[in-house]
């Protein structure tokens, strides 16, 4: 009887891996540009005669395999699944129950809702209000959560109750009552890369903070590394060989209704690092479709490092003061496609208008640049703004960001009050805070003079995701503790004397 190995060795690697990336024969093997790194000179190679590949570049290497659970970010038995089902291979494979059972559960708790939405006029007329059609509404699998009882006696009747309180999403108050995080809201679905549900976005009707809350973290969801829409949309990023990068679920269905489909989205959160690596794998051109106004354009220089960072390339469109890509699409699709095709590479954009005396551009041209991992690519950047400020390339490289490795972020450094502080300046600037006198801690200091710089790769993710029920109100709350007091002015001696003449002593009893 054959053993896996055997059968995983039977398959074509060059047949799996050319359906991800392009490969080109050199005498017996195949080489690539490496989809795990930034690489401008092919270093990935891949043997058929071995059944195995190797970047010479990162240094990473394996089987087909190995190959896929690194591209689609699966766990190896995940990819095994996936060679199995695309090969018809005889293999079957007992999945780790604890995982098995959770995935079970959220597909049926996806069901449960949709099922919901559909005896729910009411809600199916909010989601038309909002520009989605029926198709649109069965195609991300839209649900409503209002039934909780319902909901419970479908877990209970399955055997996954248990299993789904993993999840986060259902809170056991007491024996027997449980709270549904979603209640009241209208649900999103949120699959991995494989299709498979994962998660849920909620966005409330009633007008209750917080708008839209999400599935915390579980062992089969990682929030700073899955990105909305990208199972739906994988195909049509490697068609068109760029990523449509939006802010928000109704941004991003309302673009898939109109037709521009290689579009995802973060789940509510600030841009990571690990959304950057994840979307290399699929394209290297990415395309911020961001919302026109202040936030947007802060979101726009807080994801864009991590995008250069990735190897990746970078357009952005900026739209009108007050729309977002979902309003923007509706009222006028044909605007929003010609700003993105005329939408320019940042760098090319921001070379412009240092060409036509911005000097905001030059900064920022500078500190995006500290990002490129390419040293060819960046160098003729840098020698392109040394013909127009003449500066000499080796001052531009001087001022260039020292971009240290990524550490581990760690919460304990700051004390509640300064991370709503940072958190509550993120969101809302500097203007009319006086954050001169201040007591913080010298790492605290150091995040707000990031922030002042607009260094947001600086900032924890943590503190750019932080969610309240008020964060305005705790962000005062925290200004306030956090303020030093007034002195007084020293220099009145008398006032001073008199003051402490009107001060009833304190008499020290000896015992």
């Amino acid at each position: 009887m054959p053993t896996l190995r055997d059968i995983i060795g039977k398959i074509d690697i060059v047949d799996v891996i050319s359906s991800y990336i392009e490969l080109k024969r050199v005498g017996n093997n195949y080489v690539a540009r490496c989809p795990f790194h930034p690489d401008d000179t092919p270093s990935f190679y891949v043997s058929p005669s071995k059944g195995i590949f190797k970047c010479f570049g990162c240094g990473v290497g394996g089987d087909a395999v190995k190959f896929i659970s690194l591209y689609e970010g699966l766990d190896y038995w995940e990819a095994i699944e996936s060679l199995a089902k695309r090969y018809n291979l005889p293999i079957k494979l007992e999945r780790k129950e604890k995982d098995s059972e959770l995935l079970l559960a959220l597909e049926r708790v996806a069901d449960f809702y949709h099922q919901e939405l559909k005896k729910s006029q009411h809600f199916i007329n909010y989601l038309r209000d909002r520009g989605l059609s029926s198709k649109t509404i069965s195609k991300f699998f839209l649900g409503f959560a209002g039934n909780t009882d319902g909901l419970l006696k479908m877990l209970r009747e399955e055997g996954l109750i248990q299993a789904y309180e993993r999840s986060g999403n259902l809170t056991k108050v007491e024996d027997g009552i449980y709270r549904d995080l979603f209640r009241n809201r209208i649900v999103i679905p949120i699959k991995d890369v494989s299709g498979r549900v994962v998660a849920f976005g909620g966005r409330s009707l009633d007008g209750s903070n917080p708008k839209y809350v999400n599935s915390p973290e579980s062992q089969v969801f990682k929030k700073r590394s899955t990105l909305f829409g990208l199972h739906e949309a994988k195909e049509y990023i490697k068609e068109a060989d760029e990523v449509v990068l939006v802010e928000g679920y109704f941004d991003l269905m309302s673009l898939w209704q109109e037709g521009i489909r290689n579009c995802v989205a973060p789940l509510g959160t600030a841009f990571t690092e690990e959304h950057a690596i994840t979307l290399s794998r699929f394209t290297k051109r990415v395309l911020l479709l961001y919302d026109g106004d202040n936030a947007g354009r802060k979101a726009v220089r807080s994801s864009v490092p991590y995008l250069l960072k990735a190897g990746l390339s970078v357009r952005v469109v900026y739209l009108p003061e007050g729309e977002d890509p979902d309003s923007f699409v509706r009222k006028d699709p044909k605007a929003l496609r010609d700003l993105m095709d005329k939408a320019q590479d940042i760098q090319e954009e921001l070379l412009q208008k240092v060409k036509e005396g911005n000097k905001e551009a030059f900064e920022n041209l500078l500190y995006f640049c500290s990002f490129i991992t390419d040293g060819v690519k960046r160098f003729e950047i840098l020698k392109e703004l040394s013909k127009e400020t003449g500066l000499s390339i080796s001052s531009l490289q001087d001022k260039l960001l020292k971009v240290e490795p990524k550490t581990k972020e760690e919460h304990y450094q700051l004390n509640y009050h300064e991370a709503v502080l940072l958190a509550g300046l993120y969101k809302f600037g500097f203007e009319g805070v006086d954050v001169d006198n201040l007591k913080l801690s010298l790492h605290a200091l150091k995040l707000l003079e990031a922030l002042r710089r607009e260094e947001y790769h600086l900032i924890p993710n943590y503190i750019k995701n932080m969610k309240l029920m008020d964060l305005k109100s705790s962000f005062e709350e925290s200004l306030k503790v956090l303020s030093l007091p007034q002195l007084e002015d020293s220099r009145d001696f008398q006032s001073l004397r008199q003051k402490i003449k009107e001060q009833p002593r304190k008499l020290r009893i000896r015992r």
